[in-house]
């Protein structure tokens, strides 16, 4: 059996339309006056980027907002194969059709005025950012679902069957490849992204696999098979041995989940394991909370806070409906989405919900934050436009 799909979720009545926007620019000192001992986020605007649909599932919207504020632009895509370029108070810029559906947070260059947007039928599409002028497509060989890694001269994609490509950003160009064949087996639908560090790409895979390789040519530079950890499945593979966590690095550490073996701590030199905890399973999302403190996204364990020296759960906030998101921390705040139920705002301190709000269909696609301003695409095609606490 190959990758499970959580492709749809079930329609309910959908619930959309402008809310507010006018004063939602980026921080500037425009805005309403607001008590700033509140601790809860404020919904300002949401708008539907995907048509209406009569069908009896919507699909799941997996793309993260790609945030420009110094131009104030927005960049996010849908699962119906559009870019949407949009200003901080939801008007349209330009739109752009991708052909295939955009499950990644697009890679942007405001300096030189570049977009990189990689879609589910395996293109990677370079735009104009300001006007959406297509300067070159390049198919790379499988979908993407995760955010590209861009340098100077060099775009780094992983696609969801397993191959690293690097591209030359100026003309498209593979410059180098690099594949791990997947078993057959049993699966989660999510895909590790990559991370670029101290001359290391890191790269996890559904196997269970995690490499190091040498960003200049693809050479190998350690693996790590987390699979080697578990018990084989009935039919030889051992079951969701995939790692879908996108390698954290935090001093000279790496920081994964098997989704069944549970958490590692890995040396970045080396690969070598330092610690692994087998009992955090579920895991599809490492987040740094602060210098010492981890988030865990698990689908068996909820939003899960642990200290990272002593590996001490300090708090675990379990939902009642679907698998938490991957969050984003804002100051005290985490925030993050429910794959079946409302987007939660937490303490970082404590774990307690300070509040929420609910789309109908859920949230997948990870918020994205910058200077005070929020934007998280909920399953169904709704992008919601929200503001910190203090923000004006």
């Amino acid at each position: 059996m190959t990758r499970a799909s959580l492709a749809a979720v079930a329609l309910l009545a959908a619930g959309c339309g402008q809310i507010s926007g006018t004063d939602f620019g980026w921080i500037d000192g425009r805005g309403v006056d607001r008590d700033p001992s509140t601790r809860t986020i404020h919904l300002r605007w949401r708008h539907r980027i995907a048509g209406e649909t009569t069908e009896a599932f919507v699909p799941v919207e997996r793309a993260s907002a790609a945030l420009d504020p110094s131009n104030d632009r927005i960049y996010v895509g849908s699962s119906a194969g559009q870019l949407h370029a949009m200003t901080a108070t939801g008007g349209q810029v330009y739109s752009y059709e991708a052909g295939g559906g955009i499950a990644a947070e697009p890679a942007i260059d405001p300096a030189r005025d570049e977009l990189f947007v990689p879609t589910e039928d395996g293109v990677v599409h370079r735009l104009t950012a300001s006007t959406g002028v297509v300067a070159w497509r390049v198919e790379v060989g499988g979908a993407v679902s995760q955010a590209p890694i861009l340098t100077d001269e060099v775009l780094y994609v992983v696609t969801d069957n397993d191959i690293v490509v690097a591209l030359d950003r100026e003309d498209g160009e593979a410059l180098w490849r690099y594949r791990r064949e997947a078993p057959e087996g049993f699966y989660v639908s999510e895909h590790a992204g990559l991370t670029l560090v101290d001359g290391h790409l890191l790269a996890g895979f559904t196997a269970g696999v995690v490499v190091s390789l040498d960003p200049a040519d693809g050479a190998l530079q350690w693996e790590r098979d987390t699979s080697l950890e578990l018990e084989p499945g009935p039919d030889g593979p051992p079951r969701f041995a995939d790692v879908d966590t996108t390698p954290l690095v935090l001093d000279g550490v790496v920081y994964i989940a098997s989704f069944a073996g549970g958490v590692y701590a890995l040396e970045l030199e080396s690969g070598s394991v330092l610690w692994r905890d087998e009992e955090l399973t579920g895991v599809t999302a490492i987040t740094r909370a602060t210098s010492r403190l981890l988030l865990l996204s698990s689908g068996d364990l909820g939003m899960v806070c642990i200290d990272r020296e002593d590996r001490e759960i300090l708090w675990r906030h379990r939902l009642p409906q679907g698998a938490p998101g991957r969050p984003v921390v804002a100051g005290d705040l985490v925030l993050f989405g429910e794959s079946q139920g409302g987007f939660i705002t937490l303490d970082l301190g404590s774990g307690r919900e300070l509040g929420r709000f609910e789309s109908q269909h859920g949230f997948t696609a990870p918020p994205a934050v910058a200077d005070g301003r929020g934007f998280v695409l909920g399953n169904g095609g709704t992008l919601f436009a929200f503001a910190l606490p203090g923000a004006h």
